[in-house]
C-alpha cells in the first residue's frame, strides 16, 4: 500500500492536514456544538448529556456482535438478526440509535450499510479503532465510573483503584486480556500521531530513535515506512513488547525490542526518544522522574519529543479536557497546559527548542538539555 492510500485508510480523511488547519476546524465545531447546547433549555441540555452516555455500550454491542465485519454491503437488520443470534426487534432499534449518532448508515429500502465510523471499526481496518470501543466498554473500565465521585475526596486513590483495589497500570499487568486491548487502543491513536510525526518533524540528520513506552510498535512502524533508514528501538514493559508487531532484526538499519521500566533506565544514546502520550500517565513527582531518566540517556545533540494535548487556560470543551477526566479516574495522571509543561520539563533539567502542532491537533515539543 502507498503512502497516500495508507494515510487515508488510517486516518479515514483523503488528506493529512496542516497542524493549523485542524485547530481551526476543532474550534469550529466547538462553537457549533456549543451553539447546539446553548439552544436548548437547561433540562434539555441536562438529559442530552446523559443521554449520550448510551453511545459507548452502543458503540460496544455492534463491535461485540462484529457487525461492521458484517457490514461489507448493504444488509437487512433480519440477517443481521440471523448472522448474530440477535432478536431482530431489539437489534433493529439499537441499530436505529446507531444510525442516528451517525455509526451506521440506512438506506432508501430500510437495509443497513456502512459509513466511514463503521468502516474504521472493522477487525482488519489499519488503525484498530474497535480496540478503543472495546477499552472504553470493557466491564472492567465501566465499574471504574460508579466510584468516580467518592474519589473526588481529599486522600482518596483513582475511581479505578477504588474499584479494583488495585492500581491501574498493575491491573492491566496483572490480566493479560485487558492489557492486549488496551495496548491495541493505544496503538490506534499512537498511528495517527506517528504518521505527523513523520510528516512534520525533520528526520533527516536523525539515524537513531527509541520509542519510551511505545507500546508495542505501531509508531515505529508507521515511521519506518516514511523514513527507512532510521535504526529504532522499541523500549516497554516485558508483558507489552512480548506483543511487539515487528520482530528484531540487525539491519541495517537496526530494528531493536527492549523491556524495562522507564522509571529506571531507557536504552542510551539515541539521537532522539519519543514519549507519545505518556508523560499525561503521572503526576507532577512521577513525570518528572520519568524525564530525568530519560534525559540522562540522552546523548549531548540529542532530543526528547514529547507528544501530548494541551489544555487550553480556560475551560473549554474539546479532546484535551476529557482525556483529563480518563486520567483523574484511571490513575495519576493529568492533561497540563503549556506553562505546567513547561514548568515539569524545566524541573527534570530540560528545555523546549520548538513546538510544533501536529495534523491531530496534538503538539509536538521537542526537548534538549537545559544545561
Amino acid at each position: 500500500m502507498n503512502q497516500r492510500r495508507f494515510e487515508r485508510a488510517a486516518l479515514g480523511a483523503p488528506a493529512v492536514p496542516p497542524g493549523r488547519v485542524t485547530v481551526a476546524a476543532n474550534a469550529l465545531r466547538r462553537w457549533l456544538a456549543g451553539g447546539h447546547r446553548r439552544s436548548a433549555p437547561p433540562p434539555v441540555q441536562i438529559l442530552e448529556s446523559l443521554f449520550a452516555a448510551f453511545d459507548t455500550p452502543v458503540l460496544g454491542a455492534i463491535v461485540a456482535l462484529d457487525l461492521p465485519d458484517l457490514l461489507d454491503k448493504p444488509r437487512s437488520v433480519g440477517e443481521l438478526a440471523d448472522r448474530t443470534g440477535s432478536d431482530p426487534d431489539r437489534l433493529e432499534r439499537v441499530l436505529r440509535y446507531a444510525a442516528g449518532r451517525g455509526f451506521v448508515s440506512f438506506t432508501r429500502s430500510g437495509l443497513v450499510k456502512a459509513n466511514g465510523v463503521t468502516t474504521a471499526l472493522r477487525s482488519e481496518a489499519e488503525a484498530p479503532w474497535r480496540a478503543w470501543v472495546q477499552f472504553m466498554s470493557s466491564p472492567w473500565l465501566t465499574a471504574t465510573w460508579p466510584r468516580f465521585g467518592a474519589s473526588l475526596a481529599t486522600g482518596q486513590p483513582a475511581a479505578f483503584e477504588l474499584a479494583h483495589e488495585t492500581d491501574y497500570f498493575t491491573y492491566l499487568t496483572a490480566n493479560p486480556d485487558a492489557g492486549a486491548i488496551f495496548d491495541e487502543a493505544m496503538a490506534a491513536g499512537a498511528m495517527l500521531q506517528a504518521i505527523g510525526l513523520a510528516r512534520t518533524l525533520d528526520w533527516d540528520e536523525v539515524q537513531s530513535v527509541c520509542d519510551v513506552g511505545g507500546g508495542t510498535g505501531a509508531t515505529l512502524e508507521v515511521l519506518l515506512r516514511y523514513h527507512p533508514h532510521l535504526e529504532v528501538t522499541l523500549f516497554d514493559l516485558p508483558s507489552v513488547t512480548a506483543r511487539a508487531r515487528f520482530a528484531e532484526t540487525a539491519g541495517p538499519p537496526a530494528r531493536t525490542i527492549t523491556s524495562g521500566s522507564f522509571f529506571d533506565e531507557v536504552p542510551a544514546g539515541c539521537d532522539r526518544y519519543l514519549l507519545l502520550a505518556i508523560v499525561h500517565d503521572w503526576d507532577d513527582d512521577r513525570a518528572t522522574a520519568l524525564l530525568r531518566v530519560v534525559a540522562a540517556a540522552l546523548p549531548e545533540s540529542g532530543r526528547i519529543v514529547v507528544v501530548e494535548n494541551v489544555a487550553c487556560e480556560n475551560p473549554r470543551d474539546d479532546f484535551a479536557s476529557a482525556s483529563d477526566l480518563l486520567m483523574l479516574a484511571l490513575a495519576s495522571g493529568r492533561e497540563r497546559t503549556a506553562k505546567q509543561y513547561e514548568a515539569l520539563f524545566y524541573a527534570a533539567g530540560l528545555k523546549i527548542d520548538r513546538a510544533s502542532t501536529l495534523p491531530t491537533g496534538a503538539t509536538a515539543v521537542e526537548l534538549v538539555r537545559a544545561d
